[in-house]
């Protein structure tokens, strides 16, 4: 693929139509959204507190508003720095807002409890806070100034350092201002080498060319964005520089385009650029020009996807995918792709049944490599979205047995993978959140590997799990243990104290509470059976078993 990025991992017609596109604007309108350096849009939100939020109400603060989601593994890398900046900045007058525009309540309250964000989170239900803000990336964090004046919208992972930056730049009245090695290798990757002015067809083909292949290697440059290195890239600065180059190779081609293989690539950078300024129906237009001349073409087809999804076209997005998944049979992505968007369309049947060809492509690829940690994370990527896609469909007896298969395939994960710690935490906040989709009444208790950072005086022979017990707010629950072995000590560590073998915890207003539980061997050669945890609030009781 090139540069048609895929929002439906969470998303077609032949086309009939070959005549170009009109070439898109200019530059300045390539960013689409609230501008930097203009009053930021306003909002009203409700937290998951319940209480009402605008953005006058944070009138006279500069204000950090971070948009995520926990299925979104940079935003959850994000979050350490996140956490380190408001202990910080919030001590200088520096308010935070999270704000969630794709979940509901009872998925978000499970991690936010289970990490400890101390800072409002908001739920954006009826999508007017994504539309106003133009937040087509996650994470994506604004920084507004105390007279409501956006300064910085920044799209990737921020780290603690430019935050900072930001909010200082902010704080004087001035706009943020990314810069870094990795931007400025990417700046010159897209500095037009121009044209000669009466240059032939040839060269005016290799001009177009040559800029369609310089926007796919500044997307790879994108990827290599690291923040916490300081070597970050500034997302919507450098799709400003991509449109400049591509409109004018558009431009020029429209003239030169010859043959078949020129009118394809004109089409399909017509449809790119028409997709870059959310001009969706253009976009779709363009895209069909390419594919009525190459109607297996995947960046088209993607485009047509990604593009209908928007304009709410379910049934051309699947049909598109359908096309994707059946020139790609064996691959996990195309039907993990078509189960979403099945699932998005209310075509339940066809969606698990997808998942399923999913799983069993990826089970099948993990036999035929074991010892390959990239095929076993794909596998417990395809168990993940398909137990949302169980939840969404209101089953939560498949959806739970979804996230217990992806916990159980991260177990074969190496410690340090990159989906190790967060597919894990994924799964058993979705299993506490399906409890939490309903009034709790009851007492439930989930135990995975302990993903945090230990407690101190941590013994590293130690097996530390992480224990979430639900309950109705105000409750109390009792925990013990079952089938410790003789010598080992099992611990409920919480609020930075451990108690041996039983401890008794209140369950806040959230409903939920997260405990490190730890086995202590007796030596480091030691090994433990299945320890049960067991949790009573005097009426109802519940385990789990490591």
């Amino acid at each position: 693929m090139k540069t048609v990025a895929r929002v439906s991992a969470l998303a077609l017609l032949a086309a009939l139509v070959c005549a170009p596109v009109p070439a898109p604007a200019a530059a300045p309108a390539a960013l689409t959204g609230p501008q930097v350096g203009s009053p930021a849009p306003n909002f009203t939100l409700r937290t998951l507190d319940g209480k009402t939020v605008s953005l006058n109400s944070y009138r006279g603060k500069t204000l950090v508003i971070n948009v995520w989601a926990t299925w979104c593994p940079p935003c959850r890398q994000e979050m350490p720095d996140l956490l380190t900046s408001y202990a910080k900045l919030s001590k200088t007058g520096v308010a935070f807002l999270g704000v969630d525009t794709t979940e509901e309540a009872p998925i978000i309250r499970a991690y936010v409890v289970a990490k400890g964000v101390p800072y409002a989170q908001a739920v954006d239900s009826a999508k007017t806070f994504q539309k106003d803000y133009d937040v087509q990336y996650f994470p994506t964090t604004y920084v507004i100034d105390a007279r409501g004046i956006l300064r910085a919208r920044y799209i990737d992972i921020i780290a603690a350092r430019q935050l900072s930056q930001l909010t200082d730049a902010a704080k004087d009245g001035r706009n943020g201002e990314i810069i870094s090695p990795l931007q400025t290798k990417v700046d010159a990757t897209l500095a037009d080498p121009g044209l000669p002015a009466g240059a032939d067809a040839t060269a005016i083909v290799a001009y177009a060319k040559h800029a369609d292949g310089a926007i796919s290697k500044a997307e790879d440059l994108l990827g290599d964005s690291d923040a916490a290195k300081g070597n970050s890239t500034d997302l919507l600065r450098t799709r400003v520089e991509e449109a400049t180059l591509r409109d004018r190779a558009i431009a020029a081609l429209g003239a030169a385009a010859a043959s078949d293989t020129d009118k394809i690539l004109l089409t399909r950078m017509q449809g790119d650029a028409a997709r870059d300024r959310e001009r969706w129906s253009d976009a779709l237009a363009a895209y069909r020009a390419t594919l009525a001349l190459d109607a297996k073409n995947e960046d088209a087809l993607s485009g047509v996807a990604f593009v209908a999804a928007r304009l709410n076209q379910l049934a051309v997005t699947i049909d598109a995918d359908e096309q994707l998944a059946t020139l790609s049979p064996d691959s996990v992505d195309a039907q993990v792709e078509l189960g979403i968007v099945y699932g998005r369309a209310n075509r339940s049947s066809d969606a698990y049944a997808a998942f399923d060809r999913a799983t069993t492509i990826g089970k099948k690829h993990v036999d035929a490599k074991p010892g390959d940690a990239s095929v076993v994370r794909k596998l417990a990527w395809a168990y993940l979205y398909e137990g949302r896609t169980y939840a969404k469909g209101h089953d939560p007896v498949h959806a739970k047995a979804a996230f217990e298969a992806l916990m159980a395939w991260t177990q074969k994960l190496p410690a340090n993978d990159i989906r190790h710690d967060m597919y894990f935490e994924e799964g058993q906040e979705a299993i506490v959140a399906l409890e939490l989709a309903k009034p709790v009444t009851t007492t439930t208790v989930s135990l995975a590997p302990w993903t945090g950072a230990d407690l101190p005086g941590s013994i590293a022979s130690t097996i530390k799990y992480r224990l979430v017990v639900a309950d109705k707010a105000g409750k109390t629950v009792a925990l013990h243990t079952t089938g410790v072995p003789k010598g080992w000590v099992a611990s409920f560590c919480s609020d930075r104290v451990c108690s041996p073998f039983q401890v008794s915890v209140a369950i806040p207003q959230s409903g939920v509470k997260v405990i490190e539980f730890q086995l202590v061997p007796p030596n480091a050669a030691a090994k433990v059976g299945k320890v049960r945890v067991i949790g009573s609030d005097g009426v109802h009781s519940a385990s789990a078993t490591t």
